[in-house]
């Protein structure tokens, strides 16, 4: 545990205000929340002197009261989010530990912390992070409390807790997503009569204290909020035939596999193992990680709109299912689980050797993503070696049937690109990727007040750097 504890708090603190921030998200949801704090306004979010009604508001209170006691600082900024991943992944080992055991638990949790893309929405100024800790730390406390039955009522009523906290954060999702996996996993069990045990009415009403409260306050002061927010943006991205991010609905699986890198490669052999078990648990506890995980990935394929980071709230339970095909593979693999994790190594080789055949066929993007982030072939390629350099040493350590080391081997893959990534890729992208340099050079030349102009997509960073509106 203490090994755990000691990962996260290097992933997700160090240096977490050493590059400035990112256009494109970071620098406007860091922007909106620095404009609380100087306008005094905690109920409206504001971006370039207009009404943002694109998110809640919830997300940007920890980050303003950040602002409030560490001052406009990069630090400050990404500090919500690394605590939300943090505390994520301690609840994912809970989670585990009370499923599996505490080795599983801790495995998960590791795997959580070192799945790429649950790392870097927890290092960057991005809401995401807020919904998946809420209905991650809902639904953990909701199987809880089912699995104490009569004893567990006080559990379920921190759970509705957690959900309105979730719907707060990021809208009728944060209620809709856990009220349908709860509903799936107890159709699966056919074990629905508990709904009428859950203290359903408690539940709204605790749900709605919590988020009510600023869904009215916002909705008085602008008329137009409650049907542009919940009728236009949150149904219609789902159900709009001119979406604003269409992709097919094949769009989440390559995302999911490239996301929870580097462990999707063994996202397979847990998923079927997990399958194959899921009627060992007394109180089918991996029967509800697979519909978690299952109904999430199936939600948002069906919706008309698309981003990345909508499925991030299922990172959790694959990062405990992977966590568990990894626990007993060192505590007493069999002969077909062992080739099953080997062979689950073999992307690692074909992945590298299509990417090398697609640079040298076509050399013209790299040179492009030289020309617009600043990056060479040293400086792209490097972490990717090395990456590879300590999974390979993993594959040999399970090969000479040493999961433990291999696990170590995998995990210190992640650390060591993601070090290597952070030295010499993020100070070459940073003059690509934020417009601080600009921002300060535009304050030294005109007088407070002035506006300025971007051309094509508004570099958001320039907000928060300037204190100055964007034609």
């Amino acid at each position: 545990m203490l090994a755990l504890l000691g990962l996260c708090l290097a992933l997700f603190f160090f240096k977490l205000g050493a590059r400035p921030l990112w256009n494109q998200d970071e620098g406007m949801h860091a922007a909106t929340s620095k404009g609380m704090v100087l306008s005094g306004d905690w109920v409206t979010p504001t971006l370039n002197g207009e009404p943002f009604f694109d998110k809640p508001a919830f997300y940007n209170w920890p980050v303003a009261l950040a602002f409030v006691a560490f001052g406009f600082t990069e630090f400050a900024a990404r500090l919500p989010s690394a605590l939300l991943g943090f505390g994520c992944v301690l609840v994912t080992y809970r989670l585990g530990r009370l499923l599996y055991g505490p080795r599983a638990g801790v495995l998960g949790a590791v795997v959580l912390a070192t799945a790429g893309q649950f790392f870097v929405l927890s290092r960057i100024v991005v809401h995401d992070i807020s919904l998946t800790f809420f209905v991650t730390l809902g639904l953990a406390l909701w199987y809880e409390g089912y699995e104490l039955e009569g004893r567990g009522r006080h559990l379920l009523m921190l759970s509705y807790a957690a959900f309105g906290v979730a719907a707060l954060a990021k809208g009728p999702l944060g209620v809709l997503l856990p009220g349908a996996i709860v509903f799936v996993f107890l159709a699966a069990r056919k074990d629905l009569p508990f709904i009428g045990r859950m203290s359903l009415g408690w539940g709204i009403v605790i749900g709605l204290a919590i988020a009510a409260p600023w869904y009215l306050a916002v909705s008085l002061r602008n008329p137009g909020y409650a049907h542009y927010f919940f009728v236009e943006l949150n149904f219609g991205s789902f159900l709009s035939d001119q979406p604003h991010h269409p992709e097919p609905i094949t769009y989440y699986v390559p995302t999911l596999l490239v996301g929870f890198l580097p462990w999707s490669v063994f996202l397979p052999v847990a998923l079927v193992h997990s399958w194959r078990r899921r009627l060992e648990d007394t109180h089918g506890g991996t029967l509800y990680l697979l519909a978690w995980a299952g109904f999430i990935l199936f939600f948002f394929s069906l919706a008309s709109s698309k981003l990345q980071t909508y499925i991030l709230p299922l990172f959790p339970p694959l990062a405990i299912l992977v966590g568990r095909v990894w626990d007993e593979a060192i505590v007493d693999a069999t002969p077909g689980l062992r080739r099953a994790m080997l062979w689950s190594f073999v992307p690692f080789l074909l992945v590298p050797a299509a990417v090398v055949h697609r640079v040298v066929t076509h050399p013209q993007p790299l040179a492009e993503l030289a020309a617009r982030q600043g990056l060479t072939v040293t400086t792209a390629t490097l972490p990717i070696v090395a990456l590879l350099v300590c999974l390979g040493l993993a594959f040999v350590l399970l090969w000479r049937q040493r999961p433990r080391g291999a696990f170590v081997g995998v995990a210190l893959a992640f650390v060591t690109f993601i070090g290597l990534f952070a030295l010499l890729i993020v100070p070459a992208m940073n003059p690509h990727r934020s417009s601080r340099q600009i921002a300060h050079a535009v304050d030294e030349l005109l007088p407070a007040g002035e506006p300025i102009a971007c051309y094509g997509r508004m570099r958001d960073s320039a907000l928060f750097y300037t204190d100055r509106l964007i034609r």
